[in-house]
């Protein structure tokens, strides 16, 4: 049902293309498919991860979220779709800045700001299917990781290395850090228990 447009990004566990669905009567609609590297498909570590990705995303829907459609497997392939966002990140809207030589005004980047911390306010408050607190915390926060769109709208991008603060704790090997370096919080330094306030400090960074 999709056709790969053209590869859009490539990170250490999965690629992400521009991709079209394809349905009856000619309907069709641009969107993002995000599938595992093909190397780690048979990795069950990098699966497990993916699966909780997807898990995890589609428990999230807020304007300020990219949404996430589909999860799916095709041969040995396990693949996520996503709303295709019509604009850049922010990472890239800064370093087109710097390379002109201005800066964002003010209201400008008071703006992308309240839109993001919508969106993590959001997921900081859900709720899992059994009615308790899911203690979601995204964990990377950063530039790459914030879309601007053409048309205005600020929604966050991958929660892949996002869990629920218990759960994190719990299965973190020790000595592994994730995310990265200059957005990270102390406690996520010092290995100590995360909450919503490690995201509100990235944030706070990244403004």
């Amino acid at each position: 049902r999709y056709v790969l447009l053209e590869l859009i990004g490539q990170g250490g566990m999965a690629e992400v293309f521009r991709a079209v669905a394809r349905g009856t009567q000619g309907f069709a609609r641009i969107i993002v498919v995000k599938r595992i590297l093909p190397e780690l498909s048979f990795d069950p570590r990098f699966v497990r991860m993916f699966i909780d990705e997807a898990k995890i995303s589609a428990l999230i829907s807020h304007p300020n979220v990219v949404q996430v459609f589909e999860f799916g497997k095709i041969g040995e392939t396990y693949f996520l779709t996503m709303e295709y966002i019509h604009g850049r990140n922010l990472a890239a809207v800064m370093g087109k800045l710097a390379e002109i030589g201005r800066t964002p005004p003010v209201d400008v980047v008071a703006e992308v700001v309240r839109q993001a911390a919508l969106g993590l306010d959001h997921a900081h408050g859900m709720l899992g299917p059994d009615g308790k607190p899911t203690n979601l915390v995204h964990r990377d926060v950063t530039p790459s990781n914030i879309m601007v769109g053409f048309n205005g709208a600020v929604k966050l991008l991958d929660f892949g290395i996002a869990r629920a603060a218990a759960e994190a704790r719990e299965q973190q090997p020790e000595g592994i850090l994730k995310g990265k370096r200059a957005y990270l919080a102390p406690e996520q330094i010092r290995g100590q228990p995360l909450d919503r306030r490690t995201d509100v400090f990235a944030l706070g960074i990244v403004m």
